[in-house]
């Protein structure tokens, strides 16, 4: 019954915010702070809402830009999952507008929240951008991309890389992504179920630059804030009243673990 309270919840809430708040690309001002928002295939942007309504809840004042990045209808989510090379366009944009923003205001605040599908472009995106874009957080929330995806490029970008992980997920970043592939085209479970592995073959530079990433594993104790392992638990509204601000702070309150190195 919990279970699917907890979804008639989610639902309810974001009819709610997407009637009354609708999905503008900017809110607010990027001067002092702003954060880009990405959400999974298929265009609902559940994300984008969920985290939006938390933050005007806490009063935050920081700007979210709501990048848009998938293709077709509603709900289609096949294209957005498998279309490689039109993915790497669409975060070649988002690079741009990083870079936008850092060159309009130079002392601003960036993050990236970036979820399931959206955390690939979110990955391809700060590569491309590089370490001009002085991203302060890079906040993968259930990543939909290999767990050996060499994080590297994208790692030059952030000052810190949080993942959100859960061995529960087990259909959508399991079974799914076996069948169906992840976004950077690897048919294996995701990261997000399992966690990212260092690949071989990386300079002692490379893999130095993991030492920005470090992964939140998905914990029973999270059931009391609407999350019960699965994939969309991670943007829960109580969860993300409860830590995001605080991840973005660079201050989680859950336990970090470093990212164990693959076979050379």
């Amino acid at each position: 019954m919990g279970f699917i309270t907890n979804r008639i919840s989610v639902i309810g809430t974001y009819l709610a915010e997407r009637v009354r708040h609708g999905t503008p690309t900017l809110v607010g001002s990027p001067e002092h702070q702003v954060i880009f928002v990405l959400d999974g295939v298929g265009r609902l942007q559940l994300a984008p809402l969920m985290v939006r309504k938390v933050l005007r809840e806490q009063g935050c004042p920081a700007a979210t830009v709501l990048y848009d990045w998938q293709f077709g209808l509603v709900g289609e989510i096949w294209t957005d999952l498998m279309w490689l090379r039109r993915n790497r366009v669409m975060a070649a944009g988002l690079a741009r507008k990083i870079l936008a923003v850092r060159r309009d205001w130079p002392r601003t605040t960036i993050h990236v929240v970036a979820y399931s599908g959206g955390a690939g472009i979110a990955l391809f995106a700060c590569a491309y951008a590089g370490a001009r874009a002085r991203i302060d957080t890079l906040l993968l929330a259930c990543p939909a991309v290999s767990p050996a995806f060499n994080l590297a490029p994208a790692l030059c970008a952030v000052k810190r890389c949080y993942a959100m992980i859960s061995p529960r997920d087990k259909w959508i970043l399991g079974l799914g992504t076996r069948l169906f592939g992840t976004i950077d085209r690897s048919y294996a479970a995701a990261a997000g179920c399992t966690g990212f592995r260092i690949p071989g073959g990386l300079s002692a530079n490379e893999q130095a630059l993991y030492g920005r990433l470090r992964e939140i594993y998905w914990e029973p104790a999270l059931r009391k804030l609407g999350h019960p392992g699965g994939h969309t638990g991670w943007v829960a509204l109580r969860f993300l009243r409860r830590h995001l601000l605080a991840m973005l702070r660079g201050e989680p309150l859950l336990p970090q673990h470093a990212v164990p190195a693959g076979e050379s």
